[in-house]
């Protein structure tokens, strides 16, 4: 069984990455790091959240949005990462019995594949699939690998669970990361589960 799963938000915790880059790009924000995440698992964008809560204008919403793709995935932000409780040992309780695959949005894959090494998951996983930001993740995969629909694709955004159905693959959506579960329920993942450890294939 092929299992793909996803990185931010999926097997790492990265809201709090997230949420310091925004405070540091809007330094006039007053946001706790709960109300940040209130509104952004309410599937609010950056944009629409400037405008209504700092009234930005067009020209700063393009320069916070510039700043934030060259800034997202610095080793100065990344440090705010951790994987998820408990992932490391059931990652290691599946490994031997199925492929496992990530695939993740990531704009640069040697950052990815280091970071992956930093947090100690290095040898668990056949590859790792990077979109560079200039591909979808359904073309990476259909692109490479024959699927049955035993296979699987885990993720924490409706995107994902998109890719999966558009696979004729298995769906599984988390609530670890960047979605709340009203919201993911309206993509009719096949499971919903907290986060990963929980699930049985």
């Amino acid at each position: 069984m092929k299992i793909f799963f996803d990185l931010d938000g999926t097997l790492l915790d990265s809201k709090s990455r997230l949420y310091h880059l925004f405070q540091f790009l809007v330094p006039e924000s007053k946001l706790t790091f709960k109300n940040y995440w209130d509104i952004k698992q309410d599937k609010i964008s950056h944009r629409d959240l400037l405008i209504k809560h700092f009234n930005y204008s067009d020209e700063n919403i393009s320069r916070f949005t510039k700043e934030w793709m060259s800034l997202i995935e610095a080793p100065e932000w990344l440090c705010y990462d951790k994987v998820i409780a408990g992932v490391k040992p059931f990652l290691d309780s599946l490994k031997d019995i199925n492929e496992l695959y990530i695939v993740t949005a990531r704009q640069s894959e040697q950052v990815a594949r280091r970071q992956i090494e930093d947090l100690g998951l290095e040898g668990i996983f056949k590859d790792i699939l990077v979109t560079l930001q200039k591909t979808e993740k359904k073309d990476l995969i259909s692109q490479r690998f024959k699927l049955d629909n035993n296979d699987w694709i885990i993720g924490d955004t409706g995107k994902d669970i998109e890719t999966g159905k558009f696979l004729n693959i298995k769906t599984a959506a988390v609530l670890s990361g960047f979605v709340s579960e009203y919201h993911l329920k309206t993509y009719s993942p096949d499971v919903i589960v907290s986060d990963i450890t929980l699930l049985r294939f």
